[in-house]
Parts: C-alpha cells; structure tokens; sequence
C-alpha cells in the first residue's frame, strides 16, 4: 500500500495535521494526483543537487500534463481549471529554484512518516503535546470569530455615518433655505414652524453624532484588546512553533490563518479611519458648542492610528528562517561565502502594497555580539514583496542569492578568537522596510532566529548543537548572549529532541524503550534520577 494511501486512511485529527502542513507548503491535488510517481523518486537527493531538482521538476510537469490530457478527456472542467493554475504555478515559482520544490516535497513525504508514526505508537514528549494543544486552541478559534464581529461592526458602521451624511445634507439644504427668504417671511408662522422642525433634527444630528462616535470607540476598544491579549499571543505561539519546527520537531503550520486575521483587522481599522475623515468632513460643514466630532475625533483617529503602527510592525514575520539550499533539515547554520535563503511574509494582505514594498536585508545591524568577528552580506540584499500566487496569497519576499562573508580584522585585533567557541557565537540577520498608505507611514523591521556561522563544513554538527539547545530553551529571538550563560535541560526535553532528530531523517520517532536506551548509553543506569543536562555535554553527541 502506498503512503498517501495509508495517509488517506487515518483517523480525523491526525487527517487535520496532514491538511495543514499541505495548506502552506505544497499542492495536495498533486500529491494525490501522483502519489506513486511522487513516492518513487528520490526528492531528498534532490534537496541538494541542482541538476538532480532540475530533472525532477520537469518530470513533475510532464507528469501534470499527462493529468491534465487524462481530465480533458473526462471533461472534468473544475479540475482542468484547477490543474492548470497549479502547473503554471509550479512552473514559475521553482523554475530559477528547482532544489526548493524538491526541499518541499521531501519536507512533506516526511512529515507524512511522522504522522504516520504518530498515529500508530502515539508516544509524545511533553513539548510536543503542548505545542499540539496549542495548534487547535480556544482562542484561536475566538480570535476568528471576533475579527468577523469587529469586521461587521465597522461594516454597520459605515452605513450609520452615510445616514448622517444624508441627514446632514437634508439638514443644510433647508437651513439655507431659511436664510435666503426676505425678513417678512422669516417672521411667519410657517417659517417658525420650520424653525423648530430644523431645531429638532439638529438634535437628532447631535444624538447620531454621538451614536456614531460611541460604536467607533466599540470597534476600537475591542480592536485594541482582540490585537494585544488574543492576535498577538498567537503570533507568539507560531513563532515557538516555528522555533520547534526548525530543530525538527512537528512542521509548524496557522500563518494562513493568522494572515487572515491581520489583514481583516487591518481592514476595519482603515475603514473606521475613513469614517472619521467623513467626520471631519461634515465637521467642516456643520459644529456648534459640544459638539461631539470635534471633542473625540482626533483622540479616536490617534488611536486608529497607533493600532495600525503596532498592527503592522507585528505583521513583518520571518516565514521561513535561514537556510542553506545544502542542508535544508539543519536551518539557521551559515556558511560563510555560500548562498542562504530566507523568506519574509507580511501578514497584512492589501493589494495597494504589492512591488511597493522594498525589503534590504543586513547582518548584526545596532547588536554587539560576543565575537569578535563581523561579516556582511553579499549579494542581492535589497528586494521587493509581491502577491505569491499560491492558492491561499501572500505579501511576501524571498532572498535566495544572499551569502555571509566575513570582513577582514583590523591590524592588532584577534582575528577569529572571541571569548567562546566560534559554534557558539551568535549571530543576526535583520530586515527592514517602509510601507506607505493612505498617509500614513510605517518604519518595519524583523529579524531572524539566531544564527551560527561557520567556516568549514567541520564545525557543522557543533553548530547544530547550539542552535538546538537555543531553541529548545530559549523563546527570546534576539538573545545573542545566550551562550555567555546557557540554562539546562531536562532530560525528558533531551531525549525529546532526540527522537526529533531520527524522525526528520528517517520519518519515524522514538518509542519510549529505544528512548530509554539511549538514556542509559548516554546518562548512566542512573538516568532516571537526572532531571538537568549542560549544553557542553549536547556538543559531544551530536558530532
């Protein structure tokens, strides 16, 4: 039986994790459409040998367009549609970068072992667990539905200040109605009449002035407290997770979902900000003593304003950490002179930033790191985001040709020595950008994880110690003296990451026996009684 059939036949939650990770990475109509071609080739060769990629891309889209001579013949029309979107997609997005889609599906072919594993030996460590409870939590699900609510409430909104524009309009045409008349017919019973008419939908333009101000303060309220206690914790959850990914551990997933809710929240924010520019437009037109626009717009559009800087700036989120092309499970080590990747994603989906958005990329930019060695990036550093035309979209970047040369040391300085190990000296790679729009401007910046620099392939599997050991225990992104004095683990968190390890290679974890042999070959009979590891101690086994 093939892996995609065996995938096809889990129970629903594990069916929920395979949608996932498929959501954001790769097409599941061709994983479905191919399942025996995709399973027969070597994709993880193909990670890291271009004219291996090379081949298999074009053979990806043959294979596509056999699918695509076979629907025709079914006249099956969505599918058709559907096919030919996804090899015009394939074929421009990997064309200039074939050993991607081949780090893709290797991703994904393992990820479905692991899955497949899960489901048959269910034995999980406790960050695990948590990491998993978090994916499907409550106030994921209440951060969804409260975006809708504040959506349609700017939405409601928006007809209460069109209905106040039009009663405005009724009410200025029949004032200057008034003041045109001679003085004799001012003075009539009609006009007096009229007068109090007039009288009394200025009264009922205060009270909708008012009405109006009070529900843009409720959009407001509940957009500043949805963004600060519920929308941004999620962020930081996919962040860790995103963390725990990188080390191996289950493949992240839910930026989808976050995009979705920056970009709606975004929306209601601007639109309530151009409800009070029609404000201050009917402002300009009609106020008297107390008037209500005039004594909180502008505290209402400054807090528009400051939920759209804090919104924006939390949205520039790096999607896919560093990575050379070589070593794709071992993210966040660096070589120095060979190109990296690392992808960018502004959550923050408006058709108006699309190419406007230029992203320069700098190393150890404003940090002082605990080296004594400095480098700069080669290559093409600045670039601009646009529309990914994948089924979901994204307003992302990807740097595909930057490479970290380290600069030359100053005559009587120590050259390469610092006060640790060069495998232990961390490093950041920063981004910034400037966005534009509807007259406001926003300065945004974002940096990756920590990453380790190395100069030959010798120093790897000690690198690759300390970015585990960071990640595992640290949630801080930017903590660059983290080695200065690095925190414990707990020998269940060893073990852990242990069986991460085997499952990124070989698809499939640890069960508790094999995980308790490695604990006694690695602890002693007595590893039962450890409950804390150094980080020296990782170094040695995982060279």
């Amino acid at each position: 039986m093939s892996q995609w059939s065996q995938v096809q036949q889990l129970e629903i939650k594990f069916l929920e994790q395979v949608d996932q990770f498929y959501d954001d990475n790769f097409p599941m109509e061709v994983r479905h459409l191919l399942a025996q071609w995709i399973e027969s080739q070597d994709w993880e060769a193909a990670s890291n040998n271009e004219p291996m990629a090379t081949i298999l891309l074009q053979n990806l889209l043959i294979q596509l367009d056999e699918q695509l001579d076979r629907v025709s013949q079914e006249k099956n029309l969505l599918l058709i549609h559907n096919l030919k979107r996804i090899r015009k997609l394939l074929q421009g997005k990997y064309h200039g970068n074939p050993m991607h889609i081949a780090v893709i599906i290797s991703n994904c072919l393992r990820e479905e072992r692991r899955i497949l594993a899960a489901a048959s030996m269910p034995v999980q460590g406790p960050l695990e667990k948590q990491l998993q409870n978090s994916v499907v939590s409550e106030r994921q699900r209440n951060v969804e539905h409260k975006v809708s609510a504040i959506k349609n409430s700017a939405q409601m909104t928006e007809q209460d200040v069109k209905y106040l524009e039009d009663l405005q309009e009724e009410f200025d045409f029949r004032y200057k109605t008034i003041q045109s008349l001679e003085q004799g017919d001012k003075n009539s019973v009609l006009m007096k009449q009229e007068m109090v008419m007039l009288q009394e939908m200025l009264n009922t333009l205060d009270y909708k002035r008012k009405e109006v101000l009070s529900k843009m303060t409720q959009v407001i309220n509940e957009s500043d407290v949805l963004m600060n206690n519920m929308l941004l914790e999620e962020l930081l959850d996919w962040k860790r997770r995103q963390q725990i990914a990188c080390i191996g551990g289950p493949l992240h997933s839910g930026l989808d979902q976050l995009q979705n809710c920056f970009t709606l929240l975004a929306e209601s924010l601007f639109q309530v900000r151009r409800q009070l520019e029609k404000l201050d437009e009917l402002l300009t037109k009609l106020t008297y003593d107390g008037d209500p626009i005039l004594l909180q717009r502008p505290h209402l559009l400054e807090r528009v304003n400051f939920l759209l800087y804090n919104l924006f700036r939390s949205s520039f989120v790096i999607e896919r950490q560093p990575c050379m092309p070589t070593h794709p499970q071992r993210p966040m080590v660096l070589k120095t002179l060979i190109q990296f990747t690392v992808k960018l994603r502004l959550l923050i989906k408006l058709p108006e930033l699309n190419y406007q958005i230029r992203v320069k990329a700098t190393i150890d930019k404003n940090v002082s790191t605990v080296s004594n060695r400095r480098f700069v990036l080669c290559g093409t550093h600045v670039k601009a985001m646009n529309m990914d035309e994948s089924a979901n979209g994204s307003l992302s970047v990807e740097f595909r040709h930057l490479q970290p040369k380290e600069m030359k040391s100053s005559a009587g300085s120590k050259g390469n020595e610092g006060p640790q190990m060069v495998t232990e000296e961390l490093h950041s790679i920063s981004f910034e950008t400037q966005v534009s729009l509807y007259g406001l401007t926003i300065d945004l910046e974002t940096s990756s994880l920590p990453v380790v620099m190395i100069s030959n392939v010798s120093q790897l599997p000690n690198a690759w110690a300390s970015i585990i050991w960071y990640n595992l225990l640290s949630k801080d992104s930017q903590n660059l003296g983290f080695f200065n004095n690095p925190p414990t683990a707990t020998l269940s968190q060893l073990l852990e990451v242990l069986s991460w390890q085997f499952s990124s290679y070989v698809g499939r974890g640890l069960n508790s026996e094999q995980l308790n042999m490695l604990a006694e070959k690695l602890m002693g009979k007595n590893h039962k009684t450890m409950i804390a590891v150094q980080f020296p101690f990782t170094s040695k086994y995982y060279t």
